[in-house]
């Protein structure tokens, strides 16, 4: 029964999420051999940055530029002032391993985020053609799983600023945020989508942004903010994909991490408890202790980290709770608890 639940909500928050991110149906075209498009791409985006030079004001507002025949101008390759970086992203999907070019205009001083996070970012995007295709100087909060895949690659490397008041008619401003440039090729953006006339179908994306602010989300509503339930050392599996425990729903969708039949939610506020001679014993069942520090020797004590543990305690009375939690409702769960490794999983 719980995998029939955790199936049925995993469903309703995927349409949710997608009715939020797209009002309208996306019109798509044929589509086209994923390695293949990714070297036109690249052509294009090597191309563009061989022959522009970039110029940042004191707010960090990019204009890039193309060299006039004859200039003197550092194309931004060469430029030195802000260094071209690259970061490389397998996605077996496309069976493609992109290579993301990026600036780094400014770090940030505040607040890291994750690519399940939600983004407060001022930005603008071009084409290679130098076309402007959306603006806002203005911040606009983003979920950024919602939005092109790109964002949640470069994003994350930047922090957030810090937010001041003042007197005046602009009583709020944000100092010291990330501000950079990706270049993503069209295969972590809108690939053979048209979401607006603005963007033709296998676009390269040019998009320069400012970091305000970032806010950390927990999807699944467990206690555990999602950026702990993804993880970035599985090969070859995307970190939004982690699923910890083979039921196919990425942990950060996923209400029981650990496929015990236990809420998580449950599991990580579940205190010690008092054996019979009146001393507190761990429950036996989850070796969470929300003062401890996380140890990054042992990142299996603290769920937070997204790997959480099954029953590792003794099998005895005095390591059930008291009084009972509601998920203990039946003689048959109380004896899976205390031993889930004798009797069969629930159906």
């Amino acid at each position: 029964m719980n995998k029939y639940f955790k199936i049925i909500l995993f469903l309703v928050i995927g349409i949710t999420i997608a009715s939020c991110s797209k009002t309208d149906p996306t019109p798509e075209v044929a589509l086209r051999d994923y390695k293949v498009q990714y070297a036109t791409d690249m052509d294009s985006i090597n191309k563009y940055i061989d022959t522009h030079y970039i110029t940042v004001d004191s707010d960090y507002n990019v204009t890039m530029t193309k060299i006039p025949i004859g200039g003197s101008q550092q194309s931004i390759r060469l430029q030195q002032t802000f260094p071209l970086q690259f970061k490389m992203v397998q996605n077996d999907d496309h069976d493609v391993n992109y290579k993301i070019y990026y600036l780094n205009l400014r770090e940030g001083t505040s607040q890291s985020t994750s690519a399940v996070d939600s983004v407060y970012v001022s930005y603008r995007g071009i084409l290679v053609s130098d076309q402007q295709f959306d603006y806002s100087e203005t911040p606009i909060w983003f979920q950024l799983q919602s939005v092109v895949e790109g964002w949640g690659e470069i994003i994350p490397l930047f922090k957030t600023g810090t937010y001041d008041t003042a007197e005046g008619p602009n009583p709020t401003t944000f100092t010291n945020f990330g501000a950079g440039v990706m270049f993503l090729p069209s295969g972590l953006g809108y690939y053979n989508q048209i979401p607006s006339a603005n963007i033709p179908y296998y676009s390269p994306l040019i998009f320069s942004f400012k970091l305000k602010s970032q806010r950390s989300r927990d999807h699944d509503r467990d206690g555990v903010l999602s950026k702990y339930e993804v993880s970035q050392t599985v090969v070859g599996q995307k970190p939004k994909d982690y699923d910890s425990d083979g039921d196919k729903i990425p942990n950060y969708y996923d209400i029981d991490d650990d496929g015990d039949y236990f809420m998580t939610k449950v599991e990580i506020k579940r205190p010690n408890v008092l054996n019979s001679n009146n001393i507190s014993v761990p429950n036996g069942y989850f070796s969470f202790n929300g003062a401890a520090i996380d140890n990054p020797l042992t990142p299996n004590i603290d769920e937070r980290q997204g790997i959480p543990r099954k029953y590792t305690g003794p099998v005895n009375t005095n390591n059930l709770p008291t009084p009972l939690p509601a998920d203990f409702t039946d003689p048959t769960r109380i004896r899976r608890y205390l031993d889930p490794t004798s009797y069969p999983p629930f159906e």
